[in-house]
């Protein structure tokens, strides 16, 4: 009865007056159920959560354990710095302590200095002689002293020059000695002393044009606190030898403020020594121009001037289009993550200081304040395949009907090329690659440091680097053989003012190095008429331009005494064999050795194609074939520029060939300067005398010069920026019948997958490597500072 009764109250827990009724038919029996479910509930998602959680925990530790660290990456070693590594902090005090000693120099310290004082303007490393390098690294030599190539702007001379002197030894500087003849001075690039003298003049002129501007653009300098226009400098100076005339031009501020360039312009004449005689020289308004300020605003006042108007889009209280703000339909429709890369048996490649190796290839790099860059020593197994593989020097030449595109013709070293600012982690690069930091001093008091500036990571291309599929041709197969293209890349981006250059070196396991350079960031505009672009926003055009990269390649193909041959396809008519009666044209090879540098300077003709060839006459492969690598140009435009007819083509020579290949020089270092830019017509550096002087190039030291090139038209999708995808430029350095195979058939990456004993079944050889877990690559926290003024 007591557990009768138990069993009631537990259960029902019905009221006496409704004992009558079935315990099941109640509503207090249904709550009392569905309280007892929801706790039952509870308990077992609880007991489901911990099962889960130990399986996944389980899971967890088997197969998403953190990745291997792989191989070491460890820093310079300052007190043993490698031949290429580029000047530390206290090298570069210690060469400026020197130099500011030396009283016969007569230098200021850069704070101290002014415009006509003698003050350094660039410190960097002198790479030493290649003879000596060479003897070092094969080790028939000692290691060359370190050196260091000062730049001093001597303003203080009569009359003003730039002078380079070399300085060592390091760490301990004791000499200074002059590196080459006193450069003009008004070639050289304007600095942080002249560029405040400039300022007042641009700044009165806009002062008292302020209300034209403002009813003619919306926007103001003088002053300005909203909807401020910002200057923009332009170059050559001036359109002959020894001028020194900017156009200055005026353009939105604010982010992608270059996209709109107003029609006014002010000409700077800086000719003279001393500063005070410097003057606003020309304007130039609305498609107009005046010989001064005075003139402009009289005209404009009695209605004989063409009056401006406002744009309605750059007036626009929210101007999105030069913007990186998100619009327009949503990619993916729900934000998501998209695929990352991960190193499941760790990095498998070393870094020791700015030494690499990876998978068989070697090499040093170093980036140069004025070339970029540079890659040093090469190898793949050990062979020396290129002592130097560099940037030389890239240019974007404008046209236009206006002084702001007749005048930018800009060649990108005299804006400090090697000042990479931050690259940023999983968008510039991976988020698995090693970061570099670098030192830049240049028109500085002390060096920048930039913060990682160079990155180098592996990559899973995406292609296959080889494969076949062997069919039986009854529904099944014999074979199959692939291997994925895993890559290391070395990348440096470059920011010149508005474009960013996205420069990589890329080594494949095949034993082929690909060169390339993709473009990126804001195009330029103006005001000018369509017949040099298409109308784009605010009334603007983008005007058509050619971008142009050259690259100095020192190949040194089983020793430095190489030759230099065309690999030509050409036609043949000839009888048929089979059939006398009939004739057959088919192509064939025809190989042709270049004697002389005129000889290999070449221009790309789609009538004559042929492989570009480095061999060395006494090696051979096993098949008796001359040992060799190959320059396979993907990416050539030709410049329509003519050097003869147009002066300024001399400063850029080297643009008129898309291969030229000379016998190698200390004296011919590099095939332009940071001082051609404001001297086109007689340049520092005439890379066309690299070539007239036709000197014999059979067994000699040879260097290749590349040059990429293309025609860029801007168009409506250019804007916010220029994207890299149809943009990128390559050249390859590929083995031709250097190896006696495919290098990469000794890796273990590849597959090989055959059939197996029982129908259905295959049999897949790894060669040993794992497949096992899976792993996560450790990740930093994502980090941006973005500065670089300053050596901390």
């Amino acid at each position: 009865m007591e557990t009768s009764d138990a069993k009631t109250y537990t259960y029902s827990a019905v009221p006496e007056k409704n004992s009558d009724k079935p315990a099941w038919k109640t509503v207090t029996f249904w709550q009392a159920v569905s309280v007892v479910l929801f706790f039952a509930c509870i308990a077992l998602a609880v007991a489901l959560g911990a099962f889960v959680a130990s399986v996944n925990g389980g899971e967890r530790s088997q197969h998403v354990t953190p990745c291997p660290a792989g191989l070491p990456v460890e820093p310079m070693n300052e007190d043993d710095p490698g031949l290429y590594d580029d000047l530390s902090l206290a090298e570069h005090n210690a060469v400026r302590v020197y130099m500011e000693s030396q009283e016969t120099l007569a230098l200021k310290p850069w704070d101290e200095a002014g415009f006509s004082d003698n003050f350094i303007n660039i410190i960097e490393l002198l790479v030493p002689e290649k003879s000596k390098a060479l003897a070092f690294l094969n080790g028939r030599g000692d290691k060359p002293e370190r050196q260091a190539l000062v730049t001093v702007h001597a303003g203080g001379k009569t009359p003003p020059v730039v002078e380079e002197y070399v300085v060592g030894p390091l760490p301990n500087p004791a000499r200074h000695t002059p590196y080459r003849s006193p450069i003009p001075w008004t070639s050289r690039a304007i600095d942080a002393k002249e560029y405040p003298l400039i300022f007042p003049l641009i700044d009165d002129a806009a002062s008292a044009l302020h209300n034209i501007l403002k009813e003619s653009y919306g926007y103001t300098y003088h002053n300005c606190t909203k909807r401020c226009l910002v200057t923009f400098d332009t170059v050559p100076k001036g359109y002959k030898s020894g001028e020194r005339r900017s156009w200055i031009l005026f353009h939105r501020k604010g982010p992608g403020g270059v996209t709109y360039v107003t029609d006014f312009m002010l000409q700077i004449t800086h000719e003279s020594v001393d500063p005070s005689e410097w003057h606003v020289s020309r304007v130039y308004y609305n498609k107009q121009y005046f010989d001064s300020v005075e003139q402009l605003i009289t005209g404009y006042a009695d209605g004989s001037v063409e009056k401006d108007t406002p744009d309605a889009d750059a007036m626009a209280d929210e101007i999105l289009y030069p913007t990186f703000v998100r619009r327009g339909k949503p990619q993916p429709a729900s934000p998501s993550r998209g695929p990352t890369l991960t190193e499941p048996g760790g990095r498998r490649y070393a870094v020791r200081g700015r030494h690499v190796e990876y998978m068989g290839w070697s090499f040093d790099w170093r980036l140069s304040t004025a070339q970029s860059m540079q890659l040093y020593d090469v190898r793949m197994n050990g062979e020396r395949i290129a002592y130097e593989l560099s940037t030389q020097d890239a240019t974007s030449f404008y046209s236009g009907s206006n002084p702001e595109m007749l005048n930018n013709l800009f060649v990108d070293s005299y804006w400090d090329v090697g000042r990479s600012y931050e690259l940023t982690q999983g968008i510039d690069c991976p988020e698995t690659a090693t970061f570099f930091d670098t030192l830049q001093q240049r028109s500085t008091k002390e060096p920048s440091l930039m913060k990682n500036a160079v990155c180098v990571f592996e990559l899973n291309a995406g292609i296959p680097l080889r494969r076949h599929f062997d069919s039986d041709f009854a529904g099944g197969f014999n074979f199959y053989g692939g291997m994925a293209d895993h890559v290391l890349v070395l990348r440096h981006i470059n920011t010149v003012y508005n474009y960013d250059y996205v420069y990589d070196y890329i080594f494949h396991q095949n034993g082929v190095i690909e060169v390339r350079v993709g473009l990126t960031g804001y195009i330029i505009t103006s005001q000018d008429t369509t017949r040099y672009g298409y109308p784009l926003y605010a009334g603007e055009i983008g005007n058509v331009h050619q971008h142009s990269f050259n690259y100095k390649v020192d190949l040194d193909i089983l020793g430095t005494q190489n030759r230099f041959e065309t690999v030509d396809i050409v036609l043949e008519n000839i009888t048929n064999p089979e059939r006398p009666d009939l004739h057959h044209i088919q192509t064939r090879i025809q190989r042709n050795l270049k004697r002389t540098e005129r000889e290999a300077a070449l221009q790309y003709d789609f009538n004559r194609p042929k492989y570009y060839n480095f061999y060395n006459e006494e090696e051979t492969n096993r098949f008796g074939v001359n040992r060799g690598y190959r320059v396979q140009l993907n990416g050539i435009a030709k410049t329509l520029l003519p050097r003869q007819d147009w002066a300024p083509m001399r400063g850029v020579a080297w643009q008129n060939y898309q291969l030229a290949v000379t016998r190698r020089k200390e004296s011919e270092p590099t095939s332009s300067s940071i001082y051609n830019q404001n001297d086109l017509y007689e340049p520092l550096v005439d890379f066309q005398t690299f070539i007239d002087d036709d000197e014999n190039i059979v067994d000699e030291d040879l260097v290749a010069w590349v040059t990429l090139s293309t025609h860029h038209i801007p168009h409506s999708e250019d804007f916010p920026t220029t994207a890299t995808a149809g943009t990128q430029m390559q050249f390859f350095l590929r083995p031709f019948n250097y190896y006696d195979e495919d290098p990469s058939v000794g890796s273990s990456n590849a597959v090989l997958i055959t059939p197996g004993e029982k129908s259905g079944s295959v049999r897949v050889e790894r060669f040993g490597t794992p497949t096992g877990p899976a792993c996560v690559s450790e990740q930093s926290p994502f980090r941006y500072n973005g500065t670089w003024l300053g050596p901390h």
